[in-house]
């Protein structure tokens, strides 16, 4: 099977982001995979918040599910591997784990909306943010079908989001 992370940001356990366990507390996983997704968007061009800001847009997490394999310690050197596994319309779900050497320590999947930058409504992913990560993913992110929205209440279009 095809390793279907290609982009891999390392980086290595600093002192303060250890419990008095001597190991990883648990949030900072999760800023180990932010600082991966802000370099994931350097690699494919667009670097993070400029790039979107230009464009007049952000992205905005809405959910998140991880699960803990094992501790990270001091001092170890991470590799925090992260996918595009998802393009909707207007959100794109990324996987990711974050290994030592061979094992998986942390893995899950984050879901974010990208959103107009002042109404914080969302806006649909534009045709060159999908050009970037198709051709950069080494397996092709899973997609929604093409069906019409509605602007009802309940649809993504009507909905807001904050910070």
């Amino acid at each position: 099977m095809t390793n279907p992370y290609r982009f891999i940001h390392r980086l290595r356990v600093r002192w303060g982001e250890c419990d008095m366990q001597g190991i990883v507390f648990n949030p900072h996983y999760m800023a180990f995979v932010d600082v991966a997704l802000t370099e994931y968007w350097r690699t494919i061009g667009l670097v993070y918040p400029d790039g979107w800001a230009a464009q007049g847009t952000d992205l905005f997490m809405v959910a998140a599910s991880q699960r803990y394999a094992d501790a990270a310690r001091y001092d170890d050197l991470l590799d925090v591997a992260l996918r595009t596994g998802y393009l909707g319309t207007t959100s794109l779900r990324f996987c990711f784990e974050i290994r030592r050497e061979a094992a998986v320590l942390f893995e899950g999947q984050a879901t974010y909306v990208v959103a107009d930058r002042t109404s914080r409504r969302p806006r649909p992913i534009g045709s060159a943010l999908l050009e970037r990560i198709l051709a950069f993913e080494a397996v092709t992110p899973d997609r929604k079908p093409e069906v019409p929205t509605g602007k009802g209440a309940g649809t993504a279009e009507s909905r807001q989001y904050s910070s």
